[in-house]
């Protein structure tokens, strides 16, 4: 861990010493990520002004990523589940349980595919 001298105004210091009680260097810690990170978030939303296509392909490429894993999360769920009811909590899913949760899942992302497609359409009604 890394120590380092800092200087500062005493009311400030006092302030800081009052807030943090004994945990000074992690309240110092958390303050400075704190920064850090809005700094970051900051930065991001002014390249993100700067540059509205990419970012907007960015974050349509980071909500396909999410919806790719959660689909995959959703359909083991639905195959494990479907060899519990069949052989207990230690039965692995078979070929057919798997495909039958795939096939599950793929019906309810084209449903959520048309109804978006159809809000699009009608205006976002």
């Amino acid at each position: 861990m890394a120590t380092a001298i800092i200087e500062m105004d005493d009311v400030l210091f006092a302030r800081i010493q009052q807030a943090a009680g004994e945990n000074f260097s992690e309240w110092v810690s958390k303050a400075c990520r704190s920064r850090l990170l809005a700094d970051g978030v900051r930065d991001a939303v002014v390249w993100e002004r700067a540059h509205p296509v990419e970012a907007a392909r960015e974050r349509v490429e980071e909500a396909v990523r999410s919806l790719e894993s959660e689909a995959e999360q959703e359909i083991r769920y639905q195959a494990e589940d479907a060899a519990r009811r069949r052989g207990g909590d230690q039965a692995e899913p078979t070929a057919e349980e798997i495909a039958e949760a795939e096939r599950r899942v793929r019906a309810l992302f084209e449903r959520a595919e048309r109804r978006l497609r159809e809000r699009e359409e009608g205006g976002g009604a």
